[in-house]
């Protein structure tokens, strides 16, 4: 067994009715149909059920050079992929390749105001989320695992192929050491990846990296094929500003620009509340309107300008709700804002 300390993924749900998805649309047991913005936690880049990608999967998988090959081709420079069949998996196993080729044991999580969480000593690691990072934030970084001998982790299991074409690094024009990514390389099916460096993934334990299913590679293959020629950041990015600006502009007008916003990066925004019961107004009131959400707003493919206009609207119905129970609820300090807290991700 290798050294890496796996995290396990939880167990899925038993019992109850399957949804029937397509696109990016939900159907229960009784056949109402939902519009989802939660799409398998934002891995569903191409919408439940893609033709193409269910296509292969009936088909079967190409060889894992073939699809390990297309994704080092998504991604800038040149670098070396290697699968494996949970995201939480590929995560441990670059940290544990991290200290095999430094000798160092301690890994260190990013923080864009405060540097190096836990301290540079005997660093092997600095691991970064780089969703909604600035680029001067990104170089910062590459500059103190530079400085400290560390190995430089993006961990793209959010951002991925949403943020920018070639990933997080095409977006920040900073390259990392080892990039770990997950299921949103096949379309919400489960698998995971470490790509980087060839001296860093030869350092990879085999045994850390057990290989993904059939299917999950014949969806990485389809999914990897489509973002190639046909990239989805460059439109989820419009429909995301043209979100965020919209609702920013109901907001003001309704007077619950105080207590709301929605923040992040376009191609995932996400509502942020001054108060836990305005997002529990939030979270029923899409519900009554035929909406799926969780947090983020995970655009995708399929979405388009009927959905995001729909979203809109249940907003515009919304938001004097918000001001409503602000006004109920009293003035609000500063410590109850949660507006500047950058989401890690969802599940």
């Amino acid at each position: 067994m290798g050294r890496a300390a796996f995290i396990p993924a939880p167990p899925a749900p038993k019992g109850g009715p399957r949804l029937r998805a397509l696109g990016c649309r939900l159907w229960d047991a009784d056949g109402a149909m939902r519009i989802d913005f939660d799409m398998a936690g934002g891995s569903a880049l191409l919408g439940h059920s893609q033709p193409v990608v269910e296509s292969a999967i009936a088909d079967g998988a190409p060889a894992a050079g073939v699809v390990e090959a297309a994704l080092a081709d998504l991604l800038p420079g040149s670098c070396a992929v290697r699968f494996c069949a949970e995201e939480s998996q590929a995560l441990p196993a670059a940290i544990d390749a991290a200290r095999r080729a430094t000798g160092r044991r301690r890994a260190a999580v990013w923080d864009a105001g405060v540097g190096p969480f836990g301290g540079v000593d005997d660093l092997a690691a600095i691991v970064v989320d780089p969703l909604g990072a600035e680029p001067h934030d990104l170089a910062a970084v590459r500059r103190a695992a530079d400085a400290a001998g560390a190995v430089l982790i993006f961990d793209e299991g959010v951002s991925s192929f949403r943020v920018h074409e070639n990933g997080a690094q095409g977006l920040g024009g900073v390259s990392p050491d080892l990039a770990v990514f997950g299921s949103a390389l096949a379309n919400g099916r489960s698998i995971g990846a470490v790509c980087g460096r060839s001296d860093l993934i030869f350092a990879l334990d085999p045994e850390d990296l057990p290989a993904p299913s059939t299917p999950s590679l014949a969806a990485a293959g389809a999914t990897l094929k489509l973002l190639a020629v046909d990239p989805v950041a460059p439109r989820l990015r419009v429909l995301g500003a043209e979100l965020q600006a919209e609702i920013a502009r109901l907001a003001e007008l309704a007077g619950a620009d105080g207590l709301f916003t929605l923040d992040g990066d376009p191609s995932l925004p996400t509502p942020l509340f001054a108060r836990p019961q305005i997002e529990g107004l939030w979270l029923r009131g899409m519900a009554g309107r035929g909406f799926v959400v969780v947090g983020p707003h995970a655009l995708s493919a399929a979405h388009g300008e009927p959905e995001v206009a729909a979203l809109i609207a249940a907003y515009a119905a919304l938001l004097p709700t918000f001001v409503e129970e602000g006004r109920r609820l009293g003035p609000t300090r500063r410590a109850d804002f949660a507006f500047d807290i950058r989401p890690e991700g969802h599940a």
